[in-house]
């Protein structure tokens, strides 16, 4: 009876974190996999997939990084391992379009945003899942410091990798203008 009792708190706390973790860093988590998300790999797969692996992960965080990189870090593993196990599923995303309060004058500067925002959107669709983790970060604005912390390279490389994938981006930018 009293190792039930103990049992049923443990189990309480946990649900307890887990929802607490959910609601301050699900939209990390959900920023993440709508990156990942593609015409095969739909958004709510993903989620799922990283929802799964935070409540299996939870006692696992040591401390060694913030809370939120080491979610951030989860996440985007979660989805790139999810991708490279599931190999037949394409590499474009199915980011819907976003949602545009268009009103006189504005309309066209908000048509050229939209373009902007689709040839971006298409480009990165294009890059293999570490790339599109590391664009995605820089994105967030999230220091070299954070996306070699989260992603596992060094800064060193984190920069390198990004200046080329900038270059690389840039090119295919002005290709497709």
């Amino acid at each position: 009876m009293i190792l039930s009792f103990f049992h049923r708190k443990n189990a309480d706390a946990r649900e307890e974190k887990y929802s607490a973790l959910l609601t301050e860093y699900g939209s990390i988590m959900s920023k993440v996999c709508y990156v990942y998300a593609g015409a095969d790999a739909s958004y709510e797969d993903l989620w799922q997939e990283v929802c799964i692996n935070l409540w299996q992960g939870l006692d696992s965080f040591r401390g060694d990084a913030k809370l939120s990189t080491w979610i951030y870090r989860l996440a985007l593993n979660t989805c790139i391992t999810w991708h490279r196990k599931n190999s037949r599923h394409s590499n474009t995303l199915s980011i819907d379009e976003p949602v545009l309060s268009i009103a006189g004058d504005d309309f066209q500067k908000a048509s050229e945003e939209k373009e902007r925002y689709e040839l971006l959107r298409k480009l990165i669709s294009e890059l293999k899942p570490l790339e599109k983790a590391l664009v995605t970060l820089w994105l967030e604005d999230r220091s070299y410091d954070e996306i070699a912390l989260i992603t596992g390279l060094s800064k060193s490389n984190v920069a390198t990798s990004l200046h080329r994938i900038k270059e690389r981006l840039k090119k295919k930018a002005m290709v497709l203008k």
